[in-house]
């Protein structure tokens, strides 16, 4: 592309894709970029043609076919711009079709499908014939993913806890055969088969193939290296000694091939009691990287949408609080607390003024309890500029605001903001009551007694009452329940345990989900205000030309945008009566299919602004 190129307008520019298709990804950033195009999302086109739910939707690599399937065991390829349908398939298949996938480099010839009838099919999209199956599985297809540097290779994740690998270059026997087939099968922490309901490959490095499962932890598989997790079919490590040689060159072999990721506050710490009320079911019904590789999106029924960094992997908060030394309480009462070292303060650094601006508009709207509104202006300023008090001002709305996992991401905020600035008093402080709100009591105790330390005339303040009162309530209940023991104990004390080689492997039974749990990442970013509980198929997708914004469907018949680096919700939209389950934007414009628990296929797209028209 010549260096002129980037001197054009947009007019220019539509012109000269015309002429030269080169130049499309050019355009896409330009025309997609454009944050007001979101406000402008509205309804294009409803496809009628399936006689029942519309489970699955997929676009073809270039965008110029949008294939749906059905539980009338129909796939229906259409062309979205003229809003028609190109082809119908009457499957074979006995069931619903719960997943449909466009085979690489078969010049969108072959689709393979995926069933609730144990098997998968492929198919020939001009004839309709059917070219292979499989029934292999031992429950539904769930979900079915493929790569673009493999022709003719299709993988699936089923019921029944399995990850197969099928090459229709390759003839087998069902179900003889099922051992050639099967890459991996997921265990849960009774060590028993769990149901695999999502998977995807990256496609920018397409080792990488990353499983949700009927629990909340994203097993993240180097396809190159299972097979030296063929133990993970045996339930306990200590049936597969590793020798510890100094070098950990057995144990790097294991965490190379394959991480977990979980957020912080659903992760399920071994070593602790939870209580009954703080239990729920956290599943993942739909996972996908980013198309940079770099990211990894997942929904969670029971919880929100999160996106973990690949590059730059996050470990749990609980890991990350300031390390302490011990220093004896001045009056001796209760347990003795420890102190941060004292630590060069950061000077103070000028903030835009933008970022002020909205600071003051932010704690105005803390003031008057508007919390939702005050997050919303924190996001935006942190997203300008980094600094330790936008970092404590959030957390102190995350923890007033109260909502699913707000405690946890207080507890990120003050873990940051005492990193950014170790002096910051409102930081130390909404650690502890973070701490306490996540039931850490022995840790919160701690840190509130380092805080009276480094800063004594908080002691007569309300808050400080209030938290100490409610600490030592909750302390009284806890001994009442236990014969006298703090329970739970520090997550954060247990972690260096678990960095102790030598001490891992003299746990007797230790089995690998329980090694890999502990290893498990954090999140990035988190984006909350859809419901995701009655479905477990419900979808969420990187969108716009820079995967600059976030979609997810909802229970209420909503899909939302938001926004990736701020996490601000940008659009809501009513998608379907009841549920929108499937969310698919296209390859390359700023265009989205949906479908929901209706027969309709729904494309969304920028309209024309009203007031421009009447001009």
């Amino acid at each position: 592309m010549s260096s002129s190129t980037n001197h054009q307008n947009l007019l220019q520019l539509i012109r000269n894709r015309e002429l030269n298709d080169h130049i499309r990804t050019k355009y896409t950033l330009k025309n997609n970029l454009n944050y007001k195009c979101i406000s402008t999302l509205g309804l294009l086109g409803q496809f009628k043609g399936h006689r029942g739910y519309v489970y699955c939707l997929q676009w073809n690599e270039s965008g110029s076919t949008l294939a749906s399937a059905s539980n009338d065991r129909q796939v229906i390829l259409w062309d979205p711009f003229l809003q028609k349908i190109k082809t119908t398939i009457q499957t074979l298949h006995q069931d619903n079709i719960l997943s449909v996938k466009f085979l690489p480099s078969c010049n969108d010839d072959i689709v393979v499908t995926g069933a609730c009838d144990w098997s998968s099919h492929t198919y020939n999209v001009r004839t309709g014939k059917k070219l292979s199956s499989c029934i292999c599985s031992q429950g539904q297809i769930k979900s079915l993913a493929i790569a673009k540097d493999s022709p003719s290779i299709y993988w699936c994740a089923s019921e029944d806890g399995c990850i197969s690998q099928h090459d229709m270059r390759m003839s087998h026997e069902c179900p003889t055969d099922k051992s050639k087939t099967t890459l991996v099968t997921i265990y849960g922490n009774l060590e028993k088969n769990i149901e695999a309901r999502c998977l995807d490959i990256n496609q920018i490095r397409t080792e990488q193939l990353a499983v949700g499962a009927s629990d909340q932890y994203v097993r993240l598989y180097d396809r190159r290296m299972i097979q030296s997790l063929s133990s993970f079919d045996v339930k306990y490590l200590s049936k597969h000694i590793l020798v510890y040689d100094g070098n950990n060159a057995a144990l790097n072999k294991f965490n190379n091939a394959l991480q977990y990721f979980v957020p912080g506050h659903i992760h399920s710490d071994d070593n602790e009691t939870i209580k009954p009320e703080k239990q729920n079911n956290y599943e993942i019904t739909y996972l996908t990287f980013s198309p940079d590789g770099h990211e990894l999106l997942v929904n969670y029924s029971g919880s929100y949408v999160y996106l973990y960094n690949l590059m730059n992997q996050e470990d749990n908060a609980f890991f990350n609080i300031p390390k302490v030394m011990k220093v004896a309480r001045e009056n001796g009462e209760g347990s003795s607390t420890d102190s941060i070292d004292d630590q060069v303060p950061v000077s103070h650094l000028t903030l835009p003024d933008k970022v002020v601006q909205l600071k003051s508009k932010a704690n105005n709207l803390l003031d008057k309890e508007d919390y939702t509104a005050a997050i919303v202006l924190y996001n935006d300023a942190i997203n300008i500029y980094e600094c330790s008090e936008l970092f404590s001002n959030r957390a102190e709305a995350y923890i007033k605001r109260q909502w699913h996992g707000d405690f946890y991401a207080a507890l990120k905020d003050c873990v940051t903001a005492l990193k950014l600035e170790p002096n910051n008093e409102k930081a130390h402080f909404w650690l502890a009551v973070s701490l306490f709100k996540l039931d850490k009591l022995k840790d919160s105790i701690m840190y509130l007694d380092q805080f009276l330390l480094k800063y004594p005339l908080y002691k007569t303040s309300e808050a400080y009452k209030c938290l100490y009162s409610d600490l030592l309530n909750a302390q009284s209940n806890n001994k009442n329940k236990v014969d006298g023991k703090i329970l739970p104990e520090s997550l954060a004390t247990t972690s260096n345990i678990l960095d102790d080689l030598p001490n891992i492997l003299e746990i007797d039974k230790i089995t690998f989900e329980k090694y890999f749990r502990n290893r498990a990442k954090d999140y990035h970013h988190r984006y909350c205000g859809h419901y995701n509980t009655y479905t477990d198929n419900k979808e969420a997708n990187f969108f716009g030309s820079q995967n600059q914004f976030i979609v997810a469907g909802s229970d209420d018949g909503l899909f939302f945008v938001w926004d990736k680096n701020t996490e601000n919700n940008l659009l809501m939209l009513k998608g379907d009566c009841a549920i929108v389950n499937c969310i698919q934007p296209h390859p390359s414009e700023l265009l989205l299919a949906t479908s929901g628990v209706d027969n309709k296929v729904k494309l969304w797209g920028p309209l024309p602004d009203v007031r421009l028209l009447r001009k």
